[in-house]
């Protein structure tokens, strides 16, 4: 029996194939493969938080197909049908996959200030047979370690001296370094693809302000389906005077200061644009360090701080009003802080109230 998710979905994948505005599907023999993908927010979403988003999809995901999205009712969780019309090898389609999908996270978590997790399916010949494919998908992280042509262990050996080179700023070694292992690994030579996620965590790892668009700004994925090898090193050339402008790494004890005036009161109008800029960080740097101090992306720590104070508020007998509450906890629109309460407590701020008050 489908659960609710899979018929959620089902509904809305239906509604895009049956020609809803805008979501004009290649449906030829130059479509390489199909795949469906899933975004969900880790809180609700405004109206102009998911067009905004869906606006998004043609720019983010052009480099591997042409794509149509669509929101499900709840209106936190995202479909996307993507029609794979560009590089015909299987491997170059995932890691360019990879990269437009980091793409579409990172604008929603600095241009929206909104987190999620994105989960990728598997590749299917006919896009009559979407149904059979919405699920499983995985997140992106165990996605890519199941299809990255570098086996699990050595990709974390390959990562981890990538980052020693540039902790140490030595920039140049890292082609020298890839070089060896492509002489050394001979089969890795035609799937070298795989290497550019890993130069990209190992960058971000000691520079974390590089936006992706940066880092693959010098990176032709036209010339890596060529000549991968030469193509790889051309790029990781381009990387050294980007990577030599880099300032030090910047001390996080600014943004920690951040955690603990959200903790002190978290009905304050935090924004991480306003505070990445107060801290002269770029946002997508401030989310980086966040999640690195946190474990947490802002909006979830921000969202997990507010609705921890809501649930205190409703339960310790104060007899506060729903506004009263909802303005004390940093949401002044109090129609939106019961979807976000109800989201993260599967109640009501009513029903949690009649539950918990002076228990």
């Amino acid at each position: 029996m489908a659960t609710e998710r899979e018929l959620a979905l089902s509904r809305t994948m239906a509604a895009l194939l049956a020609g809803h505005p805008g979501a004009e599907m290649p449906m030829d023999a130059d479509v390489y493969a199909w795949r469906l993908i899933r975004w969900e927010a880790d809180v609700p979403l405004t109206d102009d938080q998911r067009e905004a988003l869906l606006e998004g999809i043609d720019v983010t995901l052009a480099p591997a197909g042409v794509a149509a999205a669509l929101f499900a009712a709840d209106g936190d969780v995202m479909t996307i049908m993507l029609a794979l019309n560009r590089f015909p090898a299987k491997v170059h389609r995932d890691t360019v996959l990879w990269l437009c999908a980091h793409s579409l996270m990172d604008h929603a978590s600095v241009n929206l200030e909104q987190d999620g997790t994105m989960f990728i399916g598997e590749e299917f010949a006919d896009a009559a047979d979407w149904v059979n494919h919405l699920a499983p998908m995985r997140e992106i992280t165990d996605w890519w370690r199941r299809v990255s042509p570098i086996e699990g262990a050595k990709a974390h050996a390959h990562r981890t001296s990538l980052q020693t080179s540039i902790k140490r700023r030595q920039y140049s070694t890292m082609g020298g370094y890839i070089s060896r292992v492509l002489r050394t690994e001979t089969a890795l030579a035609p799937v070298c693809f795989g290497f550019v996620p890993l130069v990209i965590e190992a960058i971000w790892s000691q520079h974390g302000e590089l936006s992706l668009q940066t880092l693959t700004r010098g990176l032709s994925l036209t010339e890596m389906t060529r000549h991968p090898r030469e193509a790889l090193l051309a790029w990781l050339n381009a990387l050294q005077p980007v990577l030599r402008a880099c300032p030090p790494s910047v001390n996080a004890a600014p943004v920690e200061r951040v955690i603990e005036s959200i903790k002190a009161d978290c009905s304050l109008p935090y924004s991480q644009a306003n505070l990445s800029k107060s801290l002269g960080l770029t946002p997508a740097y401030f989310c980086r360090l966040f999640h690195e101090k946190t474990g947490q992306h802002f909006s979830t720590f921000l969202t997990r701080t507010r609705m921890e104070k809501a649930q205190y508020l409703l339960s310790d007998g104060q007899n506060l009003s729903l506004a009263e509450v909802s303005a004390a906890c940093g949401y002044p629109n109090k129609s939106y802080f019961c979807q976000v309460f109800k989201k993260y407590t599967g109640m009501t701020p009513g029903e949690f109230e009649s539950t918990y008050k002076d228990v």
